[in-house]
């Protein structure tokens, strides 16, 4: 029938289903001809009577055989349809909000990530090893097969808020909701804080995919400039006497895009604000880990009086890990679990006992100083290399992080060049989706573990040149 390769890398099981399908797809083995029987074709090739009833598990499961019961397997039969007409070519997939998003999520590998938010994949591989579902299936932790409570599991709940003690952040584990990712953390406080027309503060620029969250809770978004220091406290005091604003949506460390930070003294007037106005401060601190140093965070300073706390591992541990975390004031959590039943039930055991089973080991820690040091190299290259190409940065000495805050020549079309990178499979992300009023038109924000790429910095620098 076929041989089989001893000396192939590629397993026998694989090597029957795919020589098995080739026989089929080729007309070879017509529909609804018999194949051998286990015992047979295990005598054919020599092999395991069980890695024939493997392969022919996985040929049933993919449609290529069928098994008739008492008779053995065949052939399966093929339905005939006719093909679809075509209605209409693909849309363009502009160059918005979601685009970016989509674009960033669905071509991992395959293009230069210069616009996108998550690290190399490489990198994850060092905080996430294969062994740690081994681990949890052998060791202690065979809750992770089962639902999970939907406050979030009870372990992890409780090495989080040992985590923030150590940053200075009062909680015990009532005060933490797990969630899936900080977008999930972000939807489910706009339903409980919001209604309709309510006024919305955010930082301006700002997370551009929190933007649109907003908008479909028909929210008024307000912007508040950020400085290189922080939220600018005269424009957010105007915008409170105007507004009266429901909340204030801020990072405090590792600004998304500009990677800067907030001072202490901006961080007191924003409470103070906070306090006098009556609105909540919801800080997201999705960044926190990489940041290097003594630092000031809100909550530290609020203890959760006025301040929601956010977090995520997604960052870090890889975009596969959909974990977040809020920590707020425990009627606030009760709200967020019973909206959270609503909406999803609860959440992924599994997720929730390995990011358990990564901070447990130390790895989430030792990983976290890695990846921060790389990224401190990478930035720097990626800033040189980027200047070389004619982006123009900011001189905030104290910016760090992922991201580099760029700005191109006035003559440059973004929109344009943002369609033209992605044709060239590189992704760009445009200044003008990090601001709620459309501002930053002639900015762009990129990551710097991918933005020192020679394809990106040659199509740059031809963009540049050509437009001077």
């Amino acid at each position: 029938m076929f041989e089989l390769s001893r000396q192939s890398s590629v397993p026998l099981v694989d090597q029957i289903v795919e020589r098995v399908t080739k026989l089929v797809r080729h007309g070879q083995l017509p529909d609804g001809a018999r194949v051998p029987s286990i015992r047979k074709l295990a005598k054919l090739l020599q092999v395991s009577p069980f890695t024939v009833v493997d392969a022919y598990d996985r040929l049933v499961a993919r449609g290529v055989i069928e098994s008739r019961a008492g008779r053995g397997f065949f052939v399966a039969r093929r339905a005939s349809a006719p093909a679809l007409p075509v209605i209409e070519s693909l849309t363009d997939p502009g160059t918005d909000a979601i685009a970016l998003a989509r674009a960033a999520l669905s071509h991992p590998g395959e293009i230069i990530a210069a616009g996108s938010g998550f690290l190399p994949p490489a990198w994850y591989a060092e905080a996430l090893p294969m062994n740690v579902l081994a681990r949890i299936t052998h060791a202690r932790r065979p809750h992770a097969w089962w639902p999970s409570a939907p406050q979030g599991l009870g372990e992890l709940r409780e090495q989080l808020a040992t985590r923030l003690a150590q940053k200075g952040i009062p909680v015990g584990p009532a005060n933490i909701v797990t969630t899936f990712g900080a977008s999930q953390a972000f939807d489910l406080l706009a339903r409980i804080l919001f209604a309709p027309g309510d006024s919305v503060l955010v930082e301006d620029p700002g997370y551009f995919v929190l933007f649109e969250q907003l908008r479909s809770h028909h929210v008024r978004l307000v912007p508040v400039p950020r400085r290189a220091n922080g939220p600018d406290i005269e424009a957010l005091e105007a915008a409170c006497r105007a507004h009266r604003p429901r909340a204030f949506f801020v990072q405090t460390l590792l600004h998304n895009p500009s990677g800067t930070n907030a001072e202490p003294a901006v961080c007191h007037r924003v409470l103070t604000l906070a306090e006098t106005y009556g609105f909540a401060v919801i800080e997201d601190d999705v960044y926190g880990d990489l940041y290097n140093g003594p630092c000031v965070r809100l909550a530290q300073i609020d203890g959760l009086r006025h301040v929601i706390y956010v977090g995520s591992f997604t960052k870090l541990i890889g975009p596969s890990m959909r974990l977040g975390f809020v920590a707020a004031d425990a009627r606030l959590v009760a709200q967020l679990v019973e909206r959270k039943v609503l909406s999803v039930l609860s959440g992924s055991a599994l997720l929730e006992a390995v990011a358990s089973e990564v901070l447990d080991s130390g790895r989430f820690l030792r990983h976290t100083e890695s990846v921060r040091a790389r990224l401190a190299r990478m930035r720097a290259d990626a800033r040189i290399a980027l200047e070389s190409a004619g982006i123009a940065f900011d001189d905030d000495a104290g910016a760090e992080g992922l991201y580099l805050w760029g700005r191109v020549p006035d003559a440059l079309d973004v929109n344009a060049l943002t369609r033209r990178a992605l044709e060239e499979s590189i992704l760009l992300a445009k200044g003008s989706l990090f601001s709620c009023t459309r501002n930053c038109a002639q900015r762009l924000r990129f990551n710097v573990a991918h933005s020192a790429a020679p394809e990106l910095v040659r199509f740059l620098t031809d963009a540049v040149r050509a437009a001077a």
